[in-house]
């Protein structure tokens, strides 16, 4: 499964990244410049962490360069550290800064493919673990762990991150391999497919369904390190004034799944489809003639570990979190094809591109796919004549789909419909939808 979730934090440094002839007259500029100036150029790296997995391991190969081409260098001290982003958990702020971890001697350099010293550098996440006193327990998704080089010379000069100059740290061809920084992920593929329009539509006549998802969970152990699925539910009510006192309801649970009752798929995913019916998404005794346009109702999912660790967000447009909003629609394609121009905007998690998914739009029966080629995001547009008898979506597959998102607005720039990540393979259900007056 490729979820390479590997970041890099923005510490000011001496860096360069590619090893084209343009690249390297900057580099010999700076040098020539800065009398204090070294470059530790990023040859390769990889690897990810992850709040389960410790024997992961992160590598990086870099190279070096100064005033005499390599020959100053004696030696890279290392420090790791670790940075606790979930203070208000039970054992409060971890953070411990600027731990030793280890050194990378001059003898542990080879001269590489452009004459000058490159070296190997790898760590399990357990190792880091251990060198900062961190168990495995105090570790939750958003934390980071990194590790900070210091470049030493033979004549006693040092250079680390905070020896850039700003002109240098701010280039286009520099970046941050003095110090890497992991962001340190859950582990888990939550998906919740769509299955609704999932909104509350307060237009006269118009029905609502209930909120209608399917779940699915993949922790890559079929299940095993997971021992609940909570399902938390809270009503807004954004709309107070003399006549309309606050109805809101604070987030209560709804629901507790076990983990391990949650059917197993042949691929070894945990899936079922969750219902929410109206009546219960709002609070007692009020329907729809009580809210107004703005009103929300919200959905957390959390996921506890066997090991007490719990995983979730608050945050909108996150795998754990539900919007269901108030809107007022006027369906225009609930009986014949609405002509106009679409658009479609793609998503992708990872950042290369939708891995060989697209989705066919057939109009009269000619299709026509649309894609992601590369890239984090992007979109398409396709126009619906006057007349079409038949408008037909389909979503196809690729690889790697928990990365695949999409949404496609109708003419009035509205949402006709939004899936993902893991989007549902086969026809996707379009709503035209006109604001109402």
């Amino acid at each position: 499964m490729k979820k390479i979730n590997l970041y890099t934090i923005a510490l000011t440094t001496l860096i360069l990244f590619s090893a084209c002839e343009s690249d390297d007259k900057v580099v010999d500029e700076v040098l020539g410049t800065y009398t204090s100036g070294a470059v530790l150029r990023t040859l390769e790296r990889s690897g990810s962490f992850d709040m389960f997995r410790v024997e992961n391991t992160f590598s990086v190969t870099v190279e070096e360069q100064d005033e005499n081409n390599g020959e100053l260098i004696d030696r890279v001290d290392i420090t790791v550290d670790f940075v606790d982003n979930n203070k208000a958990g039970v054992t409060g702020d971890d953070t411990n800064l600027g731990v030793p971890f280890g050194t990378i001697p001059a003898a542990d350099f080879t001269v590489g493919e452009r004459g000058l010293p490159t070296a190997d550098f790898s760590y399990t996440m357990q190792e880091a673990l251990t060198a900062l006193g961190i168990d495995l327990d105090q570790v939750l998704p958003g934390d980071r762990i990194a590790i900070n080089f210091e470049l030493f010379f033979t004549d006693g000069r040092s250079f680390k991150a905070d020896d850039a100059a700003v002109t240098v740290t701010g280039g286009s061809f520099f970046s941050s391999p003095f110090g890497y920084s992991l962001l340190i992920d859950d582990g888990i593929t939550f998906g919740k497919q769509g299955v609704n329009a999932n909104d509350i539509n307060l237009v006269p006549g118009e029905t609502n369904e209930s909120y209608l998802v399917n779940i699915s969970i993949d922790d890559d152990e079929e299940g095993d390190l997971l021992e609940t699925l909570n399902i938390y539910k809270t009503f807004r009510d954004l709309t107070i004034d003399e006549d309309n006192p606050d109805i809101s309801e604070a987030e209560a649970l709804y629901e507790t799944y076990s983990v391990a009752a949650i059917p197993l798929d042949t691929t070894g995913v945990r899936r079922f489809q969750l219902e929410i019916p109206l009546d219960e998404l709002l609070p007692e005794g009020v329907d729809e003639s009580r809210l107004a346009l703005g009103d929300d109702v919200r959905i957390r999912y959390e996921l506890i570990a066997k090991d007490g660790r719990i995983i979730t967000t608050d945050e909108p447009d996150t795998e754990y979190f539900d919007v269901v909003p108030t809107t007022r629609c006027i369906q225009l394609n609930r009986d014949s094809v609405y002509p106009g121009e679409y658009e479609i905007e793609f998503e992708d998690s990872f950042g290369d591109g939708w891995d060989g998914a697209f989705i066919t739009v057939e109009i009269d029966g000619v299709g026509t796919n649309y894609t992601l080629e590369g890239g984090s995001s992007g979109s398409s547009s396709f126009t619906v004549p006057e007349g079409t008898s038949t408008l037909v979506l389909t979503y196809v597959p690729g690889n790697f789909e928990e990365e695949h998102s999409y949404e496609i607005l109708d003419p009035f720039g509205s949402t006709a419909a939004s899936d993902g990540p893991e989007p549902k393979v086969g026809e996707i259900s379009l709503r035209v939808c006109q604001p109402e007056d």
